[in-house]
């Protein structure tokens, strides 16, 4: 195989005939990379100094970078997967150029570089002249090294793809390479190598800063769960201790991140985030040049140090049923009957009783939630079970003490009901705490056949309902408490505070923080008017009010209707109220569109 060039075939006379670099002629990567090999006095035309390691030295190679092997093999393996049957190798090289493993596809394997490029082996330039893998170790970028490109024309038969591996700390933990005998340049396999790599780094990056606090963030709430995630690991003093490159791309403004403090990279210090982001919530934060990025803390055992940091020592674990407000200071309960429903929370979390929190959507269960584990400080990890989530979702880490929080039983499958039985019974035996969280609790979910009977009973214990804002008398407190979160210097004024206590509140807390977020936005001061919550403008004037149904649900509930028909009855009324526009309706009650096509049935 030959990928000829008229240029590569000049550049390579020059070379071999007088030992000149021709730099016109060659991508700017491969001339530097020629005129290394010309100052250390390699042959072009000459072999490789082969410098390969024996069985022991490599065992003993492969043994010092464990972890990178263990995160890059099912990454290396799903590489294969993708580009199997098409004249490709993979190979996995460590931070000094050596190769620690290869999967060879079958077509590759005759080839001569399935014989050269073999674990032990040395790919740096001074042994190697210019490949893929020598040159992204020199450079700290990928690295497209085609045919003649290869300063011994030895290597001339192949061609090769490479990416480094960072630590997250700026240095390269290890090199990930394809190689392959096609004659065309390979931007898909690049890309995919990309990908794979960033995955290993991340994993790295979690695995070695296990006790380090690591915030995930993207300027796109929805992406904070894909591999383009941008990652920062802090200290304990808030310091920046690693990165990964997409983090790096999205503050690429912001020079020398190791050792800079949060406060010196975003706008607002973590200290007033710490609270929310050790509850698992996800935040809105600016860098300093202004960019807005979404930010959610990774549970690990430093996110959890987070929250516990958050909450004064004495809300520790108290013995006087009474204090249970005062063991809650991050939340809002100047509402009377909230405050009288939480009293002796924090002994029955103390005791291991199961807790149960149900309520409407965007009421805070899953805050509460949270809140009830920093707040008893326990050292096990957070774990959440959601509905959709399959039986494979439930590890063995949920019974290595801890939280377990299970959301909306009522909604998962039988068979995943029946795996979380199991799961269940086996969870007082490891000290782990057993929240659940839904729009009713489990009794009420087994009376209504949608919770098996047997795992409501081991759901049932100390139960808090939560009330829906409408019925709080703390709306003055809630709000306060947004906007200083949002920014601290606006205010309302005395029509839009009378608008917002008129509100019926649908979405709830979720709803009520969404339209304080929107109105700072659309106001040209510090004042927020009436104007500046147009969307409670419109409901205010719409067919069916916020009061109509207020007042249908008192006369339904008078009436003797289940709670879950009154619901039912809340959500037809809506759609009524949006014409029939469901999507419409279920932004406005803070629901999910196939909830509300479930009530509607």
């Amino acid at each position: 195989m030959a990928i000829q060039s008229r240029e590569i075939s000049r550049a390579r006379q020059s070379l071999e005939r007088r030992g000149r670099v021709s730099t016109a002629s060659l991508p700017p990567d491969i001339a530097e990379s020629w005129k290394r090999c010309v100052d250390l006095g390699l042959d072009p035309l000459g072999p490789a100094r082969l410098a390969d390691l024996d069985a022991d030295a490599l065992r003993d190679a492969c043994e010092s970078h464990d972890d990178l092997i263990r995160f890059a093999r099912p990454e290396i393996e799903l590489l294969y997967d993708q580009i199997a049957g098409s004249n490709f190798m993979i190979a996995l090289g460590s931070s000094d150029g050596l190769i620690l493993q290869t999967l060879v596809d079958h077509q590759f394997a005759d080839n001569a570089a399935a014989h050269t490029v073999v674990p032990g082996s040395d790919w740096t330039e001074v042994v190697r002249g210019t490949n893929a893998l020598g040159i992204a170790l020199k450079t700290g970028r990928p690295a497209h090294v085609y045919g003649e490109e290869h300063y011994l024309r030895a290597n001339a038969g192949v061609s090769c793809i490479c990416t480094p591996i960072f630590d997250g700390r700026g240095a390269i933990a290890g090199l990930l390479d394809a190689s392959t005998t096609a004659a065309h340049r390979q931007e898909h396999t690049a890309a995919l190598l990309q990908m794979s790599a960033g995955n290993i780094e991340n994993c790295l990056i979690r695995s070695r800063c296990e006790d380090q606090l690591i915030l995930l963030f993207h300027p796109r709430p929805e992406y904070l769960d894909t591999l383009s995630v941008g990652v920062l690991v802090l200290d304990r003093d808030y310091r920046i201790v690693a990165f990964n490159r997409r983090g790096g791309i999205f503050l690429a403004g912001l020079s020398d991140l190791i050792g800079r403090s949060f406060s010196a990279v975003f706008e607002e210090p973590l200290e007033s985030l710490a609270s929310r982001l050790g509850r698992g919530e996800t935040v809105r934060v600016r860098d300093r040049f202004g960019s807005a990025a979404s930010m959610r803390c990774l549970s690990n055992r430093a996110s959890f140090a987070l929250s516990a940091r958050a909450v004064p020592v004495a809300t520790r674990p108290v013995t006087d049923d009474g204090a249970a407000q005062a063991a809650t200071p991050a939340l809002i309960l100047e509402d009377p009957v909230l405050a009288e429903r939480v009293t002796g929370l924090p002994q029955a979390a103390h005791r291991g009783l199961c807790i149960s929190i149900d309520g409407e959507t965007g009421t805070g269960k899953t805050a509460l939630a949270g809140f009830i584990h920093a707040s008893t400080g326990r050292e096990g990890a957070w774990h959440c079970l959601r509905p959709g989530d399959s039986p494979e979702a439930i590890t063995p880490a949920m019974l290595e003490g801890g939280t377990l929080c299970i959301d909306a039983p009522g909604e998962f499958d039988p068979t995943t009901q029946a795996a979380l039985l199991r799961l269940v019974e086996r969870l007082q035996d490891n000290d782990v705490l057993l929240i659940s969280t839904g729009l009713e609790g489990p009794a009420q979910e087994a009376s209504q056949g949608r919770l098996r009977t047997d795992l409501a009973y081991r759901l049932a214990g100390f139960r808090v309902a939560v009330p829906p804002l409408r019925e709080r008398d703390d709306l003055d407190d809630l709000i306060e408490h947004c906007l200083a979160q949002i920014q601290p210097d606006l205010r309302l004024t005395a029509a839009a505070l009378k608008a917002l206590h008129g509100h019926h509140w649908p979405g709830n807390l979720h709803e009520l923080r969404s339209q304080l977020q929107h109105a700072s936005v659309r106001t040209a001061g510090f004042e927020l008017s009436v104007e500046d919550f147009p969307d409670l403008a419109t409901s205010a004037g719409s067919p069916v009010s916020a009061g109509r149904i207020a007042e249908a649900l008192m006369q339904l509930t008078d009436n003797g209707l289940k709670w879950r028909d009154v619901h039912g009855q809340t959500i037809a009324l809506m759609v009524e109220q949006c014409e029939g526009n469901v999507a419409d309706a279920a932004r406005r009650l803070g629901l999910s569109r196939t909830t509300v096509y479930k009530y509607l049935q």
